[in-house]
């Protein structure tokens, strides 16, 4: 295996502030198969600014066979929905033009089932991460009947092109499969709410949702991350 900095940097700790809106690239790189694939999560978030104009379409094959492992799962684009970001982060490495940092990692068949298989389904990641959403700003949740709040940390155009920052307070209806109870919910925080995993192990809990936007989970079964629940 020849995959760079695959662990991380104990002085290399990222913050990224005013970060709301703007885009990142990463990419999950799968070792092994079976029940034994693990995927070391990659992102450039914090090592450098991403224009929104910037294309990057790295070959997942001939990166596969270059770092010498089993698959390369490239995200292209996603954007923040949170105001300001903190993590520890592997070595820095250079993806096609991308500077890229080791994030943390998850197993491999929850990586697959996250991005191609049902939403709303709970899948784990270990990273060390810290995401504030301002007091006085906009925050969008689904909400559970048992009380968990999920609350989006990013969003994408790749299902639907049309969304902004501006419009996601009105997406509701366009999440035809929520599970029934589940509701959708834009809320002003009246503090900061706080994600931090480093109170939580180093893991979270995360969901996606029709349109493939992520969600963090905030009190889901013993999850300490939050400072509280929105």
């Amino acid at each position: 295996m020849k995959l760079p900095h695959s662990c991380f940097d104990p002085f290399n700790h990222v913050t990224f502030p005013n970060c709301r809106d703007t885009r990142y690239l990463g990419a999950a790189i799968v070792v092994g198969n079976g029940l034994n694939a693990r995927a070391h999560m990659n992102a450039n978030a914090g090592n450098e600014l991403t224009p929104d104009d910037f294309v990057w379409k790295p070959d997942p094959e001939k990166k596969a066979k270059e770092f010498e492992v089993d698959m390369v799962v490239a995200n292209t684009g996603r954007i923040w929905t949170f105001d300001h970001g903190e993590c520890q982060y592997g070595y820095s490495w250079d993806f096609n033009g991308a500077k890229m940092g080791h994030l943390g990692q998850m197993v491999a068949k929850d990586l697959i089932a996250h991005f191609h298989g049902d939403p709303y389904v709970p899948t784990l990641l270990t990273r060390l991460t810290k995401w504030t959403w301002d007091a006085g700003k906009e925050v969008y949740l689904l909400r559970e009947p048992n009380g968990t709040v999920w609350v989006m940390q990013e969003y994408t155009k790749d299902v639907d092109p049309s969304l902004t920052i501006a419009n996601l307070k009105n997406i509701g209806p366009k999440l035809t499969k929520l599970p029934k109870g589940w509701t959708f919910e834009t809320k002003i925080l009246e503090k900061d709410l706080v994600a931090d995993t480093t109170k939580s192990d180093g893991w979270a809990s995360i969901i996606r949702d029709d349109l493939h936007c992520t969600y963090q989970a905030m009190g889901y079964d013993s999850d300490t991350s939050a400072n509280y629940i929105p």
